[in-house]
């Protein structure tokens, strides 16, 4: 479902005519897709790609880098910005975060705002929209997890009641889109505006590119995640991954040396688990959810490392990539 002044054929039918004889270029652009913590973004731009880049866990901010995912098809390229989602700052991680994810929206040719349309507006979609209600680059609004509801109503009159308060005269209109990251519900639909909005002009990327994420940093997510899914409320956010090492084994497997960082003596033990049992069923998922992604089997070695208010330590961050 979608309401904007024109409608994609009419907007089609408007685009001036490509000279005879010459290349018809593909649509290709940069989107940021953002919004707050939990809004379902990455699990949006995993579905969009059909690959998963991003981390997906019911725990908020799991996503502290900005990861660009690549759709390559007849029609052009994506180019999707997933960034981590607005919180209130309570760290120096916290604040980067935040930083990035603000950055990440400036410099584009679409700002995609992720909401979770199945409750109220929050505070933060708040804090977007009054970023975005002057942007002159598209913005297309989509209203996710629309199978659990859906608050359409509410956040148009949000937008408007800012529109109001920023714009001495009109301001641009965003697309409004609702659907379903997790069902695929008006995910194609989507894709298609997106694609309509980007200019045309030559790839940016190989056509087999899925992201260009480094590996190293990849690979740490994919360890965090398990230990999010793992453990769950029992595990406190504030823990940290840094992949020391990836390397072949002379069998051809793949070695990946990484530390974990936790604040307290205590965290260390929730990681361990009874007998080292937690920590052993999280590197046997982490190393099976790599194997595809390396090509190839993986043995993961940790060491569990207590420093306190690591999340502060700007020499950490730059080692974990967020800086």
């Amino acid at each position: 479902m979608k309401d904007n002044a024109k409608t994609i054929e009419e907007r089609a039918g408007e685009a001036p005519s490509q000279p005879v004889g010459m290349e018809v270029l593909p649509h290709v652009g940069i989107v940021a897709v953002v919004g707050r913590t939990n809004a379902g973004k990455s699990t949006l731009v995993n579905l969009i790609v059909g690959e998963k880049i991003s981390i997906v866990s019911p725990v908020v901010q799991t996503t502290r880098n900005v990861i660009r995912g690549v759709l390559t098809d007849e029609r052009g390229q994506l180019v999707l910005v997933d960034t981590p989602g607005l919180h209130k700052s309570q760290s120096a991680l916290s604040t980067v975060m935040n930083k990035r994810a603000r950055a990440a929206a400036e410099g584009v040719d679409i700002t995609l705002l992720v909401v979770d349309g199945a409750k109220e507006p929050q505070m933060e979609d708040d804090g977007w929209m009054r970023r975005l209600v002057k942007s002159e680059t598209p913005v297309i609004i989509f209203l996710n997890k629309s199978d659990e509801g859906s608050n359409l109503a509410k956040f148009r009159e949000l937008w408007e009641s800012i529109k109001t308060e920023k714009c001495a005269e009109g301001c641009p209109e965003p697309v409004w889109m609702i659907g379903s990251a997790k069902t695929g519900e008006g995910v194609e639909a989507l894709v298609e505006e997106l694609f309509q909005e980007l200019p045309r002009g030559s790839m940016l990327f190989d056509e087999d590119t899925l992201s260009d994420y480094p590996k190293k940093l990849a690979v740490a997510d994919v360890i965090r995640e398990k230990f999010f899914l793992s453990l769950r409320d029992e595990l406190p956010h504030s823990i940290g991954v840094k992949v020391d090492d990836i390397f072949d084994a002379p069998d051809g497997s793949v070695v990946v040396n990484a530390t974990v960082y936790v604040q307290r003596y205590n965290h260390k033990g929730i990681i361990l688990g009874p007998k080292g049992r937690s920590l052993r069923a999280v590197k046997r998922a982490a190393s099976k959810g790599l194997e595809e992604f390396l090509g190839s089997n993986v043995t993961i070695d940790l060491w569990i490392k207590v420093e306190k208010d690591w999340d502060q330590n700007f020499f950490l961050l730059r080692q974990m990539g967020y800086m």
